[in-house]
């Protein structure tokens, strides 16, 4: 499987890849972005390069980072599926799960533009990837991306401690959002 490039409205979703590395950097060092994302910290090059180098080796399982395109506006976010970190993982659920990622541009905020994004990667993670649930980590005092998870259809499922904040986790039933039977 390829990761495939996918439409949204007033733009799309293209695989992110290594000519992205000074975008992904800019985004990143962004000091509203890497707040919750990063844990404020500004991630060295050659972090964000891995970051882009393991999203490459999950492109074959259709999981990694996409780049939202707006039409108009170019690059002004990325938005991805990876394999959860061991910690937020609930060791009474069987098998891998996956968690959506999200990060705009201030400049694009309140704009719809996140919860398109994420709520076209639901579907993907259904339909095409075939997931039963995806499970995400949100700082809680990140009310905004608490919000998205919310309209896009996450449900509240439990805490746990993050490195910077604790994490309110949620959890999405994918197959009964839009996989196809």
């Amino acid at each position: 499987m390829k990761k495939p490039d996918i439409d949204i409205a007033d733009g799309h979703l293209r695989p992110a890849d290594t000519d992205d590395l000074q975008f992904l950097i800019e985004l990143l060092h962004n000091l509203e972005v890497r707040r919750y994302l990063c844990d404020d910290r500004a991630l060295p090059r050659e972090s964000v390069a891995e970051l882009l180098s393991t999203s490459k080796e999950l492109d074959p399982r259709g999981l990694g980072l996409w780049i939202i395109e707006q039409t108009g506006s170019g690059a002004v976010g990325i938005v991805g599926l990876q394999p959860v970190s061991f910690e937020l993982a609930d060791p009474s659920v069987q098998g891998e799960r996956i968690e959506p990622i999200i990060a705009l541009h201030p400049g694009s905020w309140g704009k719809g533009i996140a919860t398109r994004a994420m709520n076209t990667l639901i579907q993907y993670a259904g339909s095409v990837l075939g997931l039963d649930d995806l499970l995400a980590a949100v700082d809680v005092p990140n009310t905004r991306s608490c919000a998205l998870m919310l309209r896009c259809g996450f449900v509240p499922a439990g805490y746990a401690n993050g490195p910077a904040n604790r994490l309110m986790l949620f959890r999405l039933d994918v197959a009964g959002n839009g996989k196809q039977g």
